[in-house]
């Protein structure tokens, strides 16, 4: 699923505009970067935590570690929590 097709399924799920939605996960992704690029470590409830890594070059990169609930639903192959 590409931008475009996941800003349209949060549209229809939540009954907003596919604008609102663009806008909506744009401001989310852009706060997670910009927090990752200060050294936050983002933690989102049930979903889980964004880090970031540094390998032996010196070359980093965000991680996500998912939340034990995420595991569980991925696992049980079950819908949204």
């Amino acid at each position: 699923m590409d931008t475009k097709e996941f800003t349209r399924e949060l549209a229809e799920r939540k009954g907003i505009s596919e604008q609102t939605a663009y806008r909506c996960i744009n401001s989310v992704m852009d706060t997670i970067r910009q927090l990752l690029a200060e050294g936050v470590e983002v933690k989102i409830g049930s979903f889980g935590t964004f880090t970031v890594i540094t390998d032996l070059e010196g070359n980093k990169t965000a991680m996500l570690c998912s939340a034990k609930s995420l595991r569980q639903v991925l696992t049980a192959g079950e819908g949204i929590v």
